[in-house]
C-alpha cells in the first residue's frame, strides 16, 4: 500500500484542473515541493485555529447569555429591594 502524500493531495484538491501539472512539478521541482509542504502546514494550522476559535466563540456566547440572565436576576432583586 502506498503512503498518502497529504501535501500533494492538499494542493491537488485546491487546483483540481491542474492535477497532472501539479504532480509533474511536485516530482521535478524541489522549490515547488517545498511550497506544497508550506501550503499543507498552513492549511493544517488554519483548520486547527478555526476549530479552536469556533469552540471559544461558543463558550463566549454561553457566558454572554449567562451574564444577561444574571443581570436580569440582579436587576430584579435590586428593584424589589428599593
Amino acid at each position: 500500500m502506498e503512503a498518502r502524500n497529504f501535501q500533494l493531495e492538499t494542493v491537488k484538491e485546491r487546483w483540481p484542473d491542474y492535477k497532472d501539472h501539479i504532480l509533474s512539478l511536485y516530482y521535478t521541482d524541489n522549490r515547488f515541493r517545498a511550497i506544497c509542504e508550506d501550503y499543507y502546514l498552513c492549511m493544517k494550522h488554519l483548520d486547527k485555529f478555526r476549530k479552536e476559535f469556533s469552540e471559544k466563540l461558543q463558550t463566549i456566547e454561553e457566558y454572554e447569555k449567562m451574564r444577561q440572565e444574571l443581570e436580569v436576576e440582579l436587576q430584579g432583586r435590586i428593584d424589589n429591594d428599593v
